[in-house]
């Protein structure tokens, strides 16, 4: 088997075991970030969280981007796993998903959200996906409602909250932002 640069390895994994492998790779990768910040995650240190050879991880993601790149795929699925558990007959149900998405983030996505943004700042294509995943929401969010602009003021809205979290600026404090966000999911649910 050869890695993309490549390179032979001795090893011969089926698709199912580079599945597993990749998600061994992920889980590891968030484990480091849990328990030591985002900034420790090294192809080194994962591979030793995740009991492989520096070898497989290599095939998986052959640079730290890659990495970071991967948890990005793996947390916008696990977005779109809480949107979908949003219940459809709720009339804005792609903003509520997203102010949920954004409330029940833990610490750990925040420092990998800010080390895939550090990142992205020399290499913006990194957020291509994240691109292409709020248009596509965007889309859902103008269909839904008969007040496009209401709609984009309470989306910009959880988007200043999810940054207003990430770079871990003042909010007032907690019972104002709770009222915040209780107004939020108000101004959701009127939406027509």
């Amino acid at each position: 088997m050869h890695r993309p640069d490549g390179t032979v390895l001795s090893e011969h994994m089926t698709p199912a075991e580079t599945r597993s492998a990749s998600r061994r790779i992920l889980s590891a990768a968030r484990a480091i970030a849990a328990r030591a910040g985002a900034g420790k995650i090294t192809i080194d240190a994962v591979a030793k969280e995740a009991g492989l050879s520096k070898g497989g991880v290599l095939y998986n993601y052959p640079t730290k981007k890659a990495l970071l790149s991967g948890l990005l795929d793996a947390m916008l699925a696990e977005h779109r796993e809480l949107l979908d558990s949003v219940p459809e007959r709720h009339p804005a149900r792609t903003l509520r998903g997203h102010l949920e998405t954004v409330l029940q983030s833990q610490e750990v996505d925040d420092d990998l959200s800010m080390a895939i943004l550090a990142t992205a700042a020399s290499d913006p294509q990194l957020l291509d996906p994240l691109r292409g995943e709020l248009s596509d929401d965007i889309g859902r969010i103008l269909s839904d409602t008969q007040d496009p602009q209401g709609a984009m003021v309470v989306f910009w809205a959880i988007q200043g909250v999810r940054f207003q979290k990430l770079l871990k600026l003042p909010d007032g404090g907690a019972d104002l932002r709770g009222r915040v966000i209780e107004r939020l999911r108000t101004l959701i649910d009127e939406l027509e």
